[in-house]
């Protein structure tokens, strides 16, 4: 059937032909290994929460640590949230198959990626800022034995959680960071020509 050039134009346009950001955004969305990162990420955020309340201003050395602790477990927790709002908008509002997208799902996935980049960009900081202070207090001398000399006490089972989550922090930013290059240059080497297909697909229409 031989199709009028104002039918092709009012032609829902398919998947195929969205933006590359966004065909990236609903397959990172898309798929199921958030189930298995966000459970990790909420254990995380609660072990982190769990030192820094449960040994809260027993850390005179440096009182930051605690402070340190709890904004980072509240920020990832954030992230975690506007994940899963992600996967949900993303099931919702742009199901396989469906040629035609939804403007208030580009509206939801462009807000919960200028979020996340932003509290990621935080996060990294805040986790600089985290090193300076625990790093300090090992430098001037802390210790988990005397709490009346409040110049080099911190408890120590709050500092000891503190270096080992902080190291811990920064191996789960490199491997992000390694994975977001590796998946950079893959598809650089593998370039998605939608408007090309979109008009195979209207020629073997005609």
């Amino acid at each position: 059937m031989i199709q009028s050039p104002n039918d092709i134009h009012n032609e829902p346009l398919p998947s195929s032909i969205r933006p590359k950001w966004l065909q990236r955004a609903i397959g990172f969305y898309s798929r199921k290994f958030h189930f298995i990162v966000m459970p990790i990420g909420i254990i995380m955020a609660a072990i982190h929460l769990k030192f820094a309340i449960t040994y809260l201003d027993q850390c005179p050395i440096q009182p930051m640590i605690n402070i340190y602790m709890i904004v980072h477990a509240s920020v990832h927790l954030l992230i975690i949230l506007l994940a899963l709002i992600g996967v949900v908008n993303t099931r919702c509002n742009f199901p396989r198959g469906l040629e035609e997208d939804k403007s208030i799902g580009v509206v939801i996935l462009v807000i919960i990626l200028v979020s996340t980049f932003v509290l990621f960009l935080f996060s990294f900081a805040w986790l600089i800022a985290g090193s300076i202070w625990v790093f300090s207090a090992k430098v001037n001398g802390v210790q988990g034995d005397v709490p009346s000399a409040t110049n080099t006490y911190c408890q120590s089972e709050l500092f000891r959680a503190a270096f080992v989550l902080l190291i811990v922090n920064y191996i789960i930013h490199g491997i992000i960071i390694f994975v977001v290059l590796l998946r950079y240059i893959c598809c650089k080497r593998k370039p998605i020509h939608p408007p090309d297909m979109y008009m195979n697909n209207m020629n073997n229409k005609i």
